[in-house]
C-alpha cells in the first residue's frame, strides 16, 4: 500500500528526481515552454502552478527568494519578475496548459508540450548589455 507516498518516482532516486524537477521548472520559466514526457510533466505542473501563483499574489521580496530558490540567477528573477506582473495581473491560477505531441519512437512514451496560457516575451538585450559589462570589467583589470 502506499499511504503517505506523493508523487511519481520517476525512475530516479530522491536527488536526481529533484535535479531533474528544478532544471525543468527553470526552463519553464526561462523559456516559456518546454517539451517532455507526460509523467515528468504531470510532476513539474504543481511546481510551476504554485511558484507562478507566488510571484502573482505574494508581496515582492517573498516571491522573489522563492523563484530564487529553482533559478539560481538574480536577472532571470527580475526579468521573470515583472513579467509575470504584467502578463498575468488578474490571475490567480491555472497558468499552465498541455498539448500532446506525439509518441516517441524508442519507447512509446507520450510526449507533450507545457507552456504557460498566456504567451511570455522576455527582455534578452538585457543580456548582452551584462555579458559586455563583464567582459569589459575583466579587460580593466
Amino acid at each position: 500500500m502506499r499511504h503517505r507516498i506523493f508523487g511519481k518516482q520517476l525512475g530516479r532516486n530522491h536527488n536526481q528526481r529533484q535535479a531533474l524537477l528544478r532544471g525543468l521548472v527553470k526552463n519553464m520559466f526561462t523559456h516559456g515552454k518546454i517539451e517532455t514526457t507526460e509523467a515528468k510533466a504531470k510532476s513539474v505542473i504543481p511546481l510551476v502552478e504554485k511558484l507562478s501563483s507566488v510571484i502573482v499574489s505574494k508581496p515582492d521580496i517573498i516571491a522573489r527568494r522563492e523563484l530564487f530558490k529553482y533559478l539560481q540567477d538574480r536577472f532571470w528573477v527580475n526579468n521573470v519578475f515583472t513579467v509575470f506582473k504584467t502578463t498575468f495581473t488578474d490571475q490567480k491560477s491555472n497558468f499552465t496548459k498541455t498539448t500532446k505531441i506525439k509518441r516517441r519512437q524508442g519507447d512509446d512514451a507520450l510526449v507533450v508540450s507545457l507552456s504557460f496560457v498566456k504567451p511570455i516575451k522576455f527582455d534578452t538585450k538585457k543580456i548582452v548589455v551584462k555579458e559586455v559589462v563583464k567582459k569589459v570589467v575583466k579587460t580593466k583589470k
